[in-house]
């Protein structure tokens, strides 16, 4: 028979100290997480029983809550099958193999959408460059997890743009590292941090300057607004008026020029980064990514990163 989620709960990194009623808890600097066995109820009245009261039902119920809350929520249900991963506990991994490469992390943004239950943690590192066309440019792991299963942990890499006082961050979908892979040793994961890094250096600037060089077609263009629109048309009329502003017509009056790739990239990622549905937000990356011209070697790199 396989294995149960009660069974896995200690060595997941759980606390099973109160597992003879079925609860297990886990608890960092983000938050807590409750998993508690449910059960159907049982019957008050005598005389109304049931074959079924008290019976547990292979479903695992969440309650989550802030270091500030007072209360437990109700969050969804697992499986049996879960494979639980604490969030710090997984930040705390890829924090020592970036250490491990020697490259310091300068700040963290960790969001959290869907009652706690989803996490994206932005670390963004030092050895950034800066080019004529994007101005400061630094490179960025970002880590996501979920205490509901609706999303693998993974490791991601991408890039933070600094615009005047804030810092739109995106993430690459190619090189994306699943938790099957995460699992694996920390060598291997600072030896993934290190090929990023090194890529990173080599061939941004040749990504930027080809995006940036490489007109967005009209049938490109209406594409993928209509991917955008798809999610939202309050969405697409905002990122429009971030494009608009990114290229503007060259003359009062005149007819704009179709934007390069890279403007409606960075059109995409200035509104990404404000969005608070994670779900959502990583569609957004994807079109965003769709646009860019990445040279074959970083996308040799990335590619091999995912395997």
């Amino acid at each position: 028979m396989p294995i149960t989620f009660a069974e896995r709960a200690q060595g997941m990194g759980l606390n099973t100290t109160q597992s003879a009623k079925g609860l297990y808890s886990y608890e960092d600097r983000y938050g807590s997480v409750v998993y508690r066995q449910l059960a159907c109820q049982p019957s008050i009245v005598e005389g109304e029983e049931h074959p079924t009261d008290g019976t547990f039902v292979p479903i695992i119920g969440i309650f989550t809550k802030t270091p500030t809350d007072v209360d437990y929520a109700y969050a969804g249900s697992v499986s049996n099958a879960y494979k639980f991963i604490g969030n710090d506990v997984l930040n705390e991994r890829i924090r020592q193999s970036i250490r491990e490469v020697g490259m310091p992390i300068i700040r963290e943004n960790a969001t959290f959408w869907d009652t706690m239950c989803r996490m994206r943690n932005e670390m963004i590192l030092e050895g950034g460059i800066t080019t004529p066309q994007a101005g400061d440019i630094l490179p960025v792991i970002i880590v996501n997890n979920s205490y509901n299963g609706m999303r693998a942990a993974t490791l991601s890499f991408g890039l933070a743009l600094k615009n005047d006082r804030s810092v739109s961050v995106f993430g690459f979908s190619l090189g994306e590292m699943r938790q099957i892979h995460i699992a694996s040793s920390n060598t291997q994961l600072s030896s993934a941090v290190a090929s990023y890094m090194q890529v990173f250096t080599q061939d941004i600037q040749d990504m930027i300057t080809q995006s940036f060089n490489t007109r967005i077609t009209e049938q490109q263009m209406l594409s993928l607004l209509d991917v955008i629109e798809g999610i939202g048309k309050k969405r697409a009329d905002k990122v429009s008026s971030i494009l608009k502003q990114l290229n503007p017509p060259q003359e009062v009056g005149a007819v704009p020029q179709p934007p390069s790739s890279w403007q409606l990239f960075l059109a995409l990622v200035r509104y990404s980064s404000l969005e608070p549905n994670l779900n959502i937000r990583r569609l957004l990356e994807n079109a965003a990514e769709s646009v860019l011209v990445i040279p074959g070697r970083m996308f040799d790199v990335l590619e091999k990163l995912q395997k």
